[in-house]
């Protein structure tokens, strides 16, 4: 083959492998513009799967609280258009399961907590790229209880005069109010106290070692000392209850004996009458005996108003 020949040749061949080049750059750019592509659908997709499954559970949501138990309607013993009630007559409820309804607890205040990856977005085993952030995320609600005990530590401002003019030379900001004067606990320390002793119904001790647990050592003795000081407080309150219990119109009473220790009558407990007086929106108690007497009243409404106003 002639030099000429061959030039001609190797030329061609050279035009040929830079065209094939060129393709070939072309095919890799596509694919990798088409793997895009996949991988971008690929997050669409799994983000739309997640919006239909928290869609799917309002519409749940909303279905109970519209319709109620609409999943009872066609089980068993029921027939479909009754309502779901067995065949009970119309007007008569289901006994046994009223505490089976949901509860709604959109009245709580809420907090968000984000949970991500320690070291970030996780990456591909194989290659390492990194994963993409979805638009949605997946969400789940818990009801947390906590306890708040605090030390409030209250700096009334002080000023100095800087006029000779008559009158106090200083002078200090008011502090906050207080039930009692010189008192360990807040107001709403009291409240609360007053509401888990005669609304909740928890002894004393029961209450001493709950402040325990929640890391607030305070003696029994401080806090009967409290509810003696409140009690002082409360006794326009209690005349007026049982000055309305005495108004109703219509009252029920009964009455049971009481055992009271009283060392100064004998050497053991005397026998004492409590009294129970319920009207209409008052309920008295009233303890008493033949040599002297003692007299509670509360009225749980009350108190419980008085609990929460102070807490606010």
């Amino acid at each position: 083959m002639a030099d000429a020949d061959r030039d001609a040749l190797l030329a061609v061949v050279v035009e040929e492998n830079r065209h094939l080049r060129a393709e070939n750059a072309e095919l890799r750019e596509a694919v990798a513009a088409r793997d895009a592509r996949l991988e971008r659908a690929a997050a669409d997709l799994d983000a739309a799967v997640a919006t239909i499954q928290d869609l799917s559970a309002q519409v749940a949501t909303l279905q109970r609280m519209v319709f109620g138990r609409s999943s009872e309607r066609n089980g068993p013993g029921g027939k479909a258009g009754d309502g779901g009630d067995g065949g009970r007559p119309p007007g008569q409820k289901q006994r046994g399961k009223s505490g089976n309804r949901r509860r709604d607890y959109s009245r709580l205040p809420r907090a968000e907590v984000i949970w991500d990856f320690d070291d970030g977005p996780p990456c591909c085993e194989r290659c390492g790229m990194l994963f993409t952030a979805l638009n949605s995320d997946d969400c789940c609600e818990q009801i947390d209880w906590q306890v708040l005990i605090r030390m409030i530590v209250h700096r009334r401002r002080r000023y100095r005069r800087g006029c000779r003019c008559p009158g106090p030379v200083t002078v200090t900001a008011p502090g906050p109010p207080k039930a009692i004067g010189k008192g360990l606990v807040t107001n709403g320390f009291i409240a609360r106290l007053l509401a888990e002793r005669y609304v909740s119904g928890r002894s004393q001790h029961s209450i001493t070692a709950g402040l325990a647990r929640d890391g607030a050592e305070i003696s029994g003795a401080t806090l009967a000392g409290t509810v003696k000081a409140a009690g002082v407080l409360l006794a326009p309150l209690e005349d007026a209850i049982a000055a309305r219990s005495r108004d109703s119109w219509h009252l029920h009473a009964d009455e049971t004996t009481w055992h009271v220790f009283t060392p100064a009558d004998g050497d053991g407990p005397a026998r004492w009458w409590l009294w129970v007086f319920l009207g209409p929106d008052t309920v008295c108690f009233v303890m008493e005996c033949a040599t002297r007497r003692c007299c509670f009243r509360m009225e749980v409404g009350d108190l419980h108003r008085l609990a929460v106003a102070a807490a606010g």
